[in-house]
């Protein structure tokens, strides 16, 4: 072991880990590459600091080295525990939870679609049925397409006056519809990939100076995660704002006569559009309460090992 390893801190033999980590497919494949000898090695390290700065034989000294070098051990293990649990943990969820994100999207996508499909045929069930028709075929042809269009004429997800209850004169307690709570829900699993983000580099700044902590494949999947949620919350906003530019004046002209707006709630006001960067803003809380979890989780089973009968740590 050169002088220069000798002197290395937990987190210097840390940030070495990191580095090595970030250089692998995955976690398999980095852990193949491992040898008993680079496993120990660190340890041994931290063990003749702790010789250096209490060598004496007395029982003092021995109680002050065993403390020092059970603390640098369990510092290491603690780093080297966030690692694992970083990518685990980044890994399990961040695919999880992005395909769930861009699947709730795109079926929330479906649904914002049937219903401007339904006010669609509405308003051409009423065209047909002004209609006049020649002949008998012609007539049996417009029966035909009323019957059609008739089947998606309920298919509507509009405010409704069944949407809420009256309190008192002109005030009404409004429940939350299908397409509000499926956009809530959106929101959310979008939340939890950004939060594994922010956790990761909250993870790399705080305690590896930077550096990259996660595989290959777990980056690249955190990566692609992202990725296909950015373009489904583009291509959901990208309709909104189509189908806003198309039914404005309708739905100005309907509240006027209804007295309650016929356009999807909060559609109106522009609060159906999903913000990714006020999301991912709201996320770094969460991120943070995750790596509050995952340090303290790492730093129990540290110190669980280190009272292991199994380890030796004294001289």
């Amino acid at each position: 072991m050169n002088q220069i390893e000798t002197k290395l801190t937990p987190k210097e033999w840390a940030i070495r880990r990191a580095d090595e980590i970030h250089k692998f497919r995955n976690a398999q494949a980095f852990n193949k590459s491992l040898t008993p000898a680079a496993v120990q090695k660190p340890t041994d390290a931290l063990k003749a600091q702790a010789e250096e700065r209490y060598p004496g034989k007395k029982p003092e000294d021995i109680r002050a080295f065993n403390v020092l070098n059970r603390k640098l051990w369990v510092d290491l293990a603690t780093l080297y525990n966030l690692l694992g649990n970083a990518n685990k943990g980044t890994a399990e969820e961040t695919e999880k939870i992005g395909l769930q994100a861009a699947l709730k999207l795109s079926a929330l996508h479906t649904i914002i679609l049937q219903d401007a499909f339904g006010r669609t045929a509405r308003k051409a069930a009423l065209w047909v049925e002004e209609y006049k028709t020649a002949d008998k075929d012609e007539e049996e042809n417009r029966q035909l397409m009323l019957n059609e269009l008739a089947a998606y004429e309920d298919v509507s997800f509009a405010e409704k006056f069944t949407d809420s209850l009256p309190l008192g004169e002109n005030i009404r307690i409004r429940f939350p519809t299908l397409i509000e709570e499926w956009v809530r829900g959106t929101k959310k699993l979008i939340a939890d990939v950004f939060a594994h983000q922010a956790a990761v580099k909250i993870i790399q700044d705080k305690y590896f100076d930077g550096h990259p902590i996660l595989c290959l494949d777990v980056e690249a999947g955190l990566d692609a995660s992202i990725k296909t949620i950015q373009e489904a919350v583009g291509t959901f906003n990208d309709y909104l704002k189509t189908r806003s530019e198309l039914f404005k004046v309708e739905w100005d002209a309907e509240e006027k006569e209804d007295g309650i707006a016929s356009a999807i709630p909060g559609e109106r006001e522009g609060l159906l559009a999903i913000n990714i960067d006020t999301v991912k803003s709201n996320a770094k809380r969460q991120g943070a309460d995750l790596v509050e979890g995952m340090v303290k989780q790492a730093r129990t089973d540290a110190s669980v090992a280190a009272a292991s009968p199994d380890r030796e740590e004294g001289r």
